[in-house]
């Protein structure tokens, strides 16, 4: 391996062109500007050149810099060099079509990670440069203010060789006022070494003076795929509608052939990412960490717990702090768990609880499914669905799908469904109602196991079940509350209740006094009320029908007679 240099362009060159990699992280410049970061070394063979980035004592490749048909030579020789040279093999800053070209060489030999704060905002530059269109409204306000308080401004292309000292005072005017940190004394050595180095770099610098002081400039470079990238963008923050401007203008004047603007990534900056989004990019160029897939499944542990609680979490947006607690506290067990584990931490899991459904001598419930976003889409839910499948081979097994079309594949088919009704009050409003709704406590067992009785394949609740009722309640926010018929308990609800709603998650009713409790419901709640229940329930008003839960074994009853309503 040897330093890349200045004077490199023109050997590496042909490589970059073979690739034609999207993304600003190939572009010569962008590597120049920041190699005092990343101390870049690089190989050239015959097919392919390989990079090799040395960041704070990390050492990580670029992508491999060749066509399509050298790729497996050039990934081939990295992963020996890194072996040699006693590294982890790693590739930062890799692009989509370079993931998919791996995946179809590779298979399952290569796991990825998505990097969102690293993925490249690409805006179409007319309408940057126009600032036309509803999407730009609040942006081309700022530009007409500008070019109202300024009329006198104006544009100009910037050389370095007249020019270099007026910048530098700008950028110690400027930068002079923000607090010192280190990754802004990098940027300035980066933009004094473009400067420095303008006559070897392929980059356009443009500025807008105010009575003939610079106030604002942009440093760009071409890219591939008619791509211009902005490396730097300074501009007085004190002068409203100038960091418009000073694109809009650049942008005028300077690369004419050009379609599209790429204004790098926001670093997982909140108040950056919000300004980029406002801009409203086309597509974004997006990013991924590529490892060697050595992950593994097995049985959870204790060092697991914390890890599976982060992505339950994560992943499901129902839950909050009080209800993982809650979950993690009381029902969760290492037992009945599976991990994916990669790079010392759970990326995907599931659990599959004993289930005790009527009719079924043994049962188990799958619950939990979850994957680490980072790491979509490359089938690690699939092979670890598939492993517990194995593992349980024989049984019959439920679990509750939101989205029924993943479990399909895995022989999965809709076992119970259940209605969600938005109850038409008018229809009720002229009866009247014996029901009492109560908020006492009562022997919630008995009446589910009173309801279920003309049911089959439903599930066998205990007494540890209704142990734990009011602490789920409590952490989800929900109540329980208990129909009362002449002094006596005929059915209870759990529901949801908010200024505009009430919403009934769990549904216990007498079916002799199903309207009576419907209409002691409009009665009792001033609101919109929503019902979940049975198919069997006769409830006026709009009604949709809702898979509640598949299997992967047949049943033999009908539909209307089954009833499930678990999530936990």
């Amino acid at each position: 391996m040897q330093q890349l240099q200045l004077t490199d362009f023109e050997k590496i060159k042909p490589y970059l062109d073979a690739a034609n990699y999207e993304g600003y992280n190939s572009n010569f410049v962008t590597m120049m500007m920041w190699n005092h970061e990343y101390h870049v070394e690089y190989e050239i063979h015959d097919h392919f050149l390989v990079m090799v980035h040395n960041y704070k004592g990390t050492r990580y490749f670029a992508m491999p810099y060749c066509s399509k048909e050298y790729l497996k030579e050039a990934m081939d020789y990295m992963m020996e060099y890194a072996r040699k040279e006693k590294f982890p093999f790693m590739i930062e800053f890799a692009v989509k079509s370079f993931i998919e070209d791996v995946k179809e060489i590779y298979g399952n030999q290569f796991i990825f990670e998505r990097e969102r704060d690293q993925d490249d905002y690409v805006y179409e530059k007319d309408m940057l440069m126009n600032l036309s269109g509803k999407k730009m409204q609040k942006r081309r306000n700022h530009y007409n203010n500008f070019v109202k308080e300024y009329p006198q401004h104006e544009y100009r292309s910037l050389d370095i060789n007249r020019d270099f000292d007026t910048i530098l005072s700008c950028l110690e005017r400027w930068e002079g006022n923000k607090e010192a940190s280190e990754s802004l004394a990098s940027e300035v050595y980066g933009i004094l070494f473009l400067l420095s180095s303008n006559y070897l770099l392929d980059i356009k610098l443009g500025g807008i003076y105010i009575n003939d002081e610079l106030k604002a400039f942009i440093i760009a470079s071409p890219l591939n795929h008619s791509t211009i990238q902005i490396h730097v963008e300074k501009a007085d923050k004190d002068i409203r509608g100038l960091y418009p401007a000073i694109q809009k203008e650049f942008l005028e004047h300077e690369f004419p052939d050009f379609q599209y603007v790429n204004r790098e990534e926001d670093m997982g900056l909140e108040g950056l990412r919000k300004s980029k989004l406002q801009l409203h990019p086309c597509h974004m160029v997006e990013k991924c960490r590529v490892f060697i897939n050595d992950s593994y499944i097995r049985q959870a542990c204790s060092q697991d717990k914390e890890d599976i609680k982060k992505l339950w979490l994560s992943r499901f947006e129902d839950e909050d702090e009080k209800t993982a607690r809650f979950y993690f506290d009381k029902l969760y067990h290492e037992q009945y768990t599976y991990v994916t584990r990669f790079d010392h931490h759970v990326i995907c899991a599931l659990q599959i609880h004993p289930f005790q459904v009527s009719g079924y001598e043994h049962s188990s419930f799958i619950l939990g499914v979850s994957t680490d976003i980072k790491y979509e889409h490359q089938g690690i839910m699939k092979k670890l669905m598939r492993y517990v499948l194995e593992r349980y081979k024989g049984q019959r097994i439920y679990l509750q799908a939101y989205h029924p079309e993943i479990y399909i594949p895995f022989g999965f088919q809709p076992s119970h469904k259940h209605q969600v009704i938005k109850v038409n009050k008018h229809f009720y409003k002229d009866d009247t109602s014996s029901i009492f709704i109560s908020n006492n406590n009562y022997d919630y067992q008995a009446m589910y196991n009173q309801y279920t009785q003309r049911f089959q394949e439903y599930l066998i609740r205990d007494k540890s079940y209704y142990c734990y009722i009011n602490e789920r309640n409590q952490a989800f926010g929900d109540k329980i509350m208990t129909f009362i018929n002449n002094g006596q308990p005929v059915g209870y609800m759990i529901a949801h209740e908010d200024e505009e709603e009430l919403r009934i998650s769990e549904f216990i009713y007498n079916q002799e006094l199903l309207k009576d409790i419907v209409v002691a419901l409009c009665q009792k709640y001033d609101k919109r009320i929503i019902i979940e229940t049975d198919m069997q329930a006769k409830i006026e008003g709009k009604v949709q029908e809702v898979i509640t839960m598949m299997c992967n074994q047949p049943s033999s009853s009908n539909e209307e007679i089954r009833f499930i309503n678990e999530i936990y």
